[in-house]
């Protein structure tokens, strides 16, 4: 939920965003462009078609709300209101090109949230639910807000890999991608636990890379997941994968998404 465009908050959130675990904000950001242009606008699609009943909606861990623009270009009409809610923006309150940027952990944005002021029937979490610890907290925080909007209103999407998404990649980062993954099954529990309905949906996004272009982005360390290894592991890893595509000039392969809708149950 980070590429960027051209808003202050796109740019600026970049270096607080990577920060911690990049060197080079630009570079990664267009390492991460590469990955997710070839099907970057029907995500966008659809998650707007999921929340596209919702009249306020927040973008929880939004990023630099790159793909916040992106949704709301896609819902018609938009919702009267959007937020984006991180901790990691560079400035905090402010509104931009309809969307007004939070900075704000996400569960403390849900537990601060009172729909006797502001209603909110909309959430999206687009891959970030392996960074909230407490996901018991989260579930009853929506679980209460639904309750008190009226009705049981409003939903969330969930986006999020599976544990095997199924990318062209070496052994061992496949098992450190594996080992830092959300548990959807322990999640699900939570979140039914929570009074929470739970559909989940598995969507696949192919992608083409030359073995060139795709070995490329692996060095550009596209994840976070890729600070767990040396420069030399890392080409080690390249090498390995090669050489298991050798006889491939051109690499087709999906990136796997759940899309996991959240409703309270009646």
């Amino acid at each position: 939920n980070h590429l960027k465009m051209g808003g202050f908050h796109e740019k600026q959130t970049l270096s607080t965003y990577y920060g911690s675990d990049y060197l080079d904000a630009e570079k990664i950001d267009d390492n991460i462009c590469q990955l997710q242009k070839q099907y970057i606008h029907k995500m966008a699609d659809l998650c707007a078609t999921h929340l596209q009943s919702c009249s306020s909606i927040a973008d929880l861990g939004g990023g630099t709300g790159y793909f916040t623009r992106l949704m709301l270009q896609q819902m018609q009409p938009p919702p009267e209101r959007c937020a984006c809610v991180d901790p990691y923006l560079a400035k905090d309150d402010e509104k931009e090109g309809g969307i007004h940027f939070l900075k704000l952990d996400a569960v403390e944005y849900l537990k601060k949230l009172d729909p006797k002021n502001k209603v909110v029937d909309g959430f999206l979490l687009k891959e970030m639910l392996h960074h909230i610890p407490d996901q018991s907290r989260l579930f009853s925080n929506l679980a209460r807000i639904f309750q008190q909007n009226g009705g049981g209103g409003g939903r969330a999407l969930i986006v999020t890999r599976p544990d095997n998404p199924h990318l062209l990649w070496f052994p061992r980062i496949a098992q450190v991608f594996k080992d830092s993954c959300v548990d959807i099954d322990s999640a699900k529990q939570l979140a039914e636990q929570a009074g929470l309905n739970w559909k989940q949906t598995l969507h696949d996004f192919p992608l083409e890379f030359t073995i060139d272009e795709w070995s490329e982005l692996l060095r550009g360390r596209f994840w976070s997941i890729f600070k767990e290894f040396s420069e030399e592991e890392l080409e080690e890893g390249i090498e390995y994968m090669r050489k298991e595509n050798a006889d491939k000039s051109v690499l087709h392969f999906p990136d796997r998404y759940w899309l996991i809708d959240i409703t309270l149950k009646v």
